[in-house]
């Protein structure tokens, strides 16, 4: 390997290792964060009974996520008790979590069941269970999700 492949190789490494250290933190707002729910607000699920899309100018944070509202009413019902709207689990649908599988949400797919908003993944599948789910053994499924969800560590 010649001096300058060598020399070049260390400058890079300078830089790579300095840039660190030269960068400025930028104050992170809840409008720059990824919103809960893909910005969907919990509240609508409830009244008027479908997802709509929230703002981010009308944003609430509760147990480390930012969830998007549609009005500063929304954000009202919502900072007054945020458990009874935010979704029982947000990140993932709580049938295949029962299952014990990880898979992703779709905002769209939901239903309420007692006080609970659940959202479900979206398969052709999931669309006949989540109309068809039998109010007594959502309580089952919950707690099958609840403790693999634990087990799992997200």
């Amino acid at each position: 390997m010649s001096n300058k492949s060598l020399l070049e190789m260390l400058l890079w490494g300078v830089l790579f290792l300095a840039a660190p250290l030269t960068a400025q933190p930028q104050a992170m707002t809840p409008s720059d964060e990824s919103p809960a729910i893909g910005g969907y607000s919990p509240v609508s699920y409830f009244d008027p009974g479908r997802p709509e899309k929230g703002s981010p100018a009308h944003s609430s944070r509760h147990e480390g996520k930012v969830y998007w509202l549609t009005s500063a009413e929304q954000v009202e019902q919502f900072e007054a008790d945020p458990d009874a709207y935010a979704p029982v689990f947000p990140d993932h649908c709580p049938y295949s979590l029962s299952l014990g599988r990880a898979v992703a949400i779709d905002p769209t797919n939901f239903l309420i069941i007692g006080n609970n908003l659940l959202l479900f993944h979206h398969s052709a599948e999931m669309d006949t269970l989540a109309r068809d789910l039998d109010p007594d053994k959502t309580e089952q499924m919950l707690r099958h999700a609840r403790s693999n969800l634990l087990r799992m560590r997200f």
